[in-house]
């Protein structure tokens, strides 16, 4: 289906239409430091019906500077110069944020070194952003509304902008915070500005509790709740949400077929299971397709992809001008930013194979005090691959999660899309490699090869316990990451925060009573504050400045690993489904929790997909022909896996179920397209009433232009030439030409 318009890529294509927000007259409102119990709030109520909570407070952003001078940097040598330097960049923000027309006051932080920018946007520079939003979205085929009438399109938009969500009004203010300087912004970020930590929202507690409250009470997560997130978190964090909610719903049916199966084929591969697994894996990620489509129209995000935000960070390395726009944009050569691509490939293949290592040794440990050792203290040293598993590899793991965000922001993306794509799919290598590469070591290498193993441990005197390998042992490899994978991330992501929070409190003032040492910063500020309102406000955004930043990247690489083990190995263990099924509804409350109270509020970004986890999820499936084949064949009772020519037979068995995979998406697809889908006929009406207006519009403007101003009534205007003044000048009448077309025709007849 063809666009109703060719969308510009970039802001850059039709910023040109609206001037920045920092040139536009200055507001009423002056920016100035007002306190939050009196000027802030009693200022804010009278300019704008789209008020956010938190006393007015959009944003908070944190400063941190050293205090001391770091050895080793030339630059700054001395204490007053770096006073001076830390100046210099306070300063430079807080003109920046002048200059867009946001308030701001500076707030000193709990900690030593740190300074609150409490920051609060009066209604004329979210309106001036709103404006060139819905331009953009038109221009997108993002919204298509307010086209109807153009005689009440004022008071439709003016509706439009008071219905705001705190959503939206969020993520309208933090585009002003932080995009370009010539986009209109103030540029403030934290990979461009030294001193910037964080740029934070606050949480609406009443919100949260009424979220937790409510979802405590049901089973079940409807579309309703699922929007009042998308109203109150943005998009990004409400598609989350409705994927792991239909992914439960989904879960149901090899949960069911899985424990069917457990109860009557437990020690036995099931071909029958297996392909029902292939095709269900199939079915839920195209209806999960149209699913996230439909919601894209719900939510108004529809095509929002298509909006290439240029990132803060990409400077470029010269200004040259746009062939659309022609205004003075950042440049880097194709070369250079291919160039980079692939030198970031090497340190990404470093990182991976240092985690494979890892991995390796903590399975190889496993397999050893587990199916050979059977020495001293051997009751004991059975947990010691499982503490390597819980501390070991999260660590590692986050090692390299930091190293790859740094090879990431070095590849230079233009675009935050981009950007994301490429930090996703490095994540997704490093859990790929610590969730199944002890799996698939298991299956492919130490089943068929594993009873060579034991002359080696005879010839050692190693004393052992082994028995013939067989797929039971990957059953129990299978268990152990499932369950214990489960148990770890209740554990990390629930019950340390909770322990955390109740503990550190305690540790941190018994610590102030030993050293005596009360840090002069911690009280001076709500010391100063006489108002109690006010003083319990900041230590609500002392606690939140003190939270970790959530990071969605975390749950969806649980939930798109799970997904892995589902759709790959339910045919060895076929209570996995069950397994996730029961995790999964613990899950989706637990993230909730999660997010309300131990993790900052997420910044309300906008998204109309799951984006690159969906292609990840996509790999598996195909993955999952390849298991599904080459168990079917390893594992079956008739199956001699020590022969020489099993190889052969298994590549043979896994080219036939792949192809086999191919076949059945192909038909899953063509079976769902002949499927009517709401969203589609929504689709074609939208761009029908689009085309519509623009038409009667464009044919009122034909009518005008094809309208003679001379001569209208005999319609003479254009005989110019003797000739046709000839011809043509008796015979204008066109009453008196059709009676005498019919005399002629009387004239026929009576001649024969």
């Amino acid at each position: 289906m063809q666009e109703p318009f060719v969308a510009p890529k970039s802001t850059e294509e039709f910023r040109h239409l609206f001037p920045p927000t920092g040139q536009q007259t200055p507001t009423e409102e002056p920016v100035l430091k007002p306190s939050i119990s009196e000027g802030t709030t009693s200022s804010i109520s009278t300019t704008s019906s789209v008020v956010s909570s938190n006393a007015g407070i959009d944003y908070v952003i944190v400063f941190k500077f050293p205090t001391n001078v770091t050895k080793g940097d030339e630059t700054i040598t001395s204490r007053p110069q770096l006073q001076s330097h830390v100046a210099a960049s306070l300063t430079d923000i807080t003109t920046r944020l002048t200059k867009v027309n946001l308030r701001f006051q500076v707030r000193p932080g709990k900690e030593d070194g740190t300074l609150l920018i409490l920051v609060s946007s009066p209604v004329g520079p979210i309106k001036q952003e709103y404006r060139q939003e819905r331009v953009r979205d038109f221009l997108l085929g993002v919204r298509v509304d307010e086209i109807e009438d153009t005689s009440t399109s004022t008071a439709v938009t003016d509706q439009a902008f008071n219905d705001l969500t705190d959503a939206e009004r969020l993520r309208l203010v933090h585009e002003i915070i932080t995009q370009p300087e010539s986009d209109g912004g103030a540029g403030i970020s934290v990979h461009v500005d030294e001193y910037v930590d964080s740029i934070m929202p606050l949480h609406d507690d009443k919100f949260n509790n009424a979220w937790l409250k409510s979802w405590s009470t049901k089973w079940l997560i409807t579309d309703n709740d699922l929007l009042k997130i998308r109203d109150h978190f943005g998009e990004k964090i409400a598609y989350y949400f409705a994927f792991i909610q239909t992914y439960f719903i989904w879960l149901s049916v090899p949960a069911g077929l899985g424990l069917l199966v457990y109860l009557t084929h437990s020690n036995t591969l099931t071909i029958w299971y297996s392909l029902s697994m292939l095709i269900w894996a199939i079915l839920f990620t195209e209806m999960w397709k149209r699913k996230e489509h439909e919601l894209a129209i719900h939510w108004g995000v529809r095509n929002y992809s298509k909006h290439e935000k240029r990132r803060t960070e990409f400077k470029g390395e010269k200004m040259v001008k746009d062939h659309i726009t022609g205004e003075e944009t950042p440049y880097v050569s194709a070369w250079k930013l291919f160039g980079r691509r692939v030198a970031s490939l090497p340190g990404v293949a470093v990182g991976a194979f240092l985690l494979s290592i890892i991995v390796g040794f903590v399975f190889l440990l496993q397999l050893f005090l587990h199916e050979y050792y059977n020495g001293p203290f051997r009751q004991f040293l059975h947990y010691t691959p499982t503490v390597g598993y819980v501390l070991l590899i999260p660590t590692m793991t986050g090692i390299y999660s930091k190293w790859v965000k740094i090879l990431t922001d070095w590849e230079m993306h233009r675009t935050d899309a981009s950007w994301e794509y490429s930090y996703t799919q490095k994540i997704f290598i490093a859990n790929f490699l610590v969730g199944y590469l002890s799996l698939f070591i298991t299956a492919w290498v130490y089943i068929p090869f594993g009873d060579h193993v034991i002359p080696y441990l005879v010839e050692f005197n190693v004393s052992h316990e082994h028995k013939t390998v067989d797929f039971l042992r990957l059953r129990a490899q299978l268990v152990y990451f499932v369950v214990t994978g489960q148990l770890v991330g209740f554990l990390t992501e629930m019950v340390v925060p909770y322990a955390l929070k109740r503990i550190m409190p305690e540790a941190k003032k018994l610590s102030e009573k030993v050293t005596k040492k009360e840090r002069k910063s911690s009280n001076t500020d709500l010391a100063n504050i006489a108002d109690a309102e006010e003083a319990k406000f900041m230590e609500k955004v002392y606690k939140e400045v003190a939270l970790e930043e959530y990071n969605i990247y975390t749950d969806y690489v649980e939930m798109v690993i799970q997904f892995g083990y589902v759709s790959m190995f339910s045919t060895v263990w076929p209570l996995t489904s069950v397994c996730a099924l029961i995790n999964n509804w613990v899950e989706i409350r637990g993230d909730a929790i999660k997010i309300c109270k131990y993790t900052r509020r997420p910044i309300p970004h906008r998204a109309e997909s799951i984006g690159p986890w969906l292609g990840n999820m996509e790999t598996l499936v195909w993955l999952s022909s390849i298991t599904m084949g080459s168990f079917a064949y390893l594992f079956h009772p008739s199956t001699n896996i020590h022969s020489p020519y099993t190889p052969i037979f298994t590549l043979l068995a896994i080219l036939l179920s792949e192809h086999l995979f191919v076949a059945l998406r192909a038909g899953v697809r063509a079976g769902l397209s002949l499927v009517p889908s709401w969203s589609e006929w929504l689709i074609r009406k939208e761009e029908y009433k689009l085309k519509k207006v623009w038409l009667e519009r464009m044919v009122g403007n034909y009518k005008q232009f094809v309208e003679r101003s001379v001569d209208q009534e005999n319609g003479n205007a254009d005989l110019t030439d003797a000739l046709s003044t000839k011809i043509w000048s008796h015979h204008l009448d066109k009453e008196v030409e059709c009676n005498q077309g019919l005399q002629y025709i009387q004239n026929a007849f009576k001649t024969t």
